[in-house]
């Protein structure tokens, strides 16, 4: 039988749990509307091909994107800085986001980017190649990115949050 404190405890917990993910999600997705920092604005030129790179202090991704009629198509290859994997060398998870904003930076749609193979506990690659393609939307004029990740330690189990570290960049305010 269940006492009224264990109750009370478990409750707390799902509680804590629920209010940690939804936390989360609001973290990954940029709300419609919110301003990304003018720093991390990459302006969309008019035809052709743009080349960047997104260099942080754990992310390095090098792209290439272009418009064929309203679609954009994005291609790029990702990786991890060496002072990130070479003490956490599995991922996790890990979510990459693309936002298209308007002229005055705010954000009109995010989509995911991520890699498919990057939520799966994996070693991490050296290089991980990065696609999308979708319509543009009406109105954008630049793009700005988002990561959020989780990388597990050598020796970590499952039940420690020590062997665990996070790392994530969020531009938009």
């Amino acid at each position: 039988m269940i006492t009224s404190r264990a109750l009370k405890v478990v409750l707390t917990l799902v509680l804590f749990a629920v209010l940690l993910l939804s936390g989360c999600t609001n973290f990954l997705t940029p709300e419609i509307g919110v301003t990304a920092r003018q720093d991390a604005r990459i302006d969309l030129a008019e035809g052709g091909v743009q080349n960047g790179a997104l260099n942080t202090e754990d992310v390095n991704l090098t792209y290439s994107f272009s418009e064929s009629g309203n679609m954009f198509n994005l291609t790029g290859v990702l990786s991890f800085t060496p002072s990130l994997t070479n003490s956490f060398p599995a991922v996790k998870r890990f979510f990459l986001k693309m936002s298209f904003l308007d002229s005055e930076g705010r954000v009109l749609e995010t989509i995911n980017i991520t890699p498919p193979i990057l939520n799966t506990y994996t070693g991490v690659e050296a290089q991980i190649p990065v696609r999308a393609s979708c319509p543009k939307p009406a109105g954008a004029s630049a793009i700005a990115f988002n990561y959020y990740g989780v990388f597990r330690g050598m020796g970590s189990d499952d039940f420690g949050a020590a062997g665990d570290w996070n790392i994530f960049y969020f531009p938009f305010e």
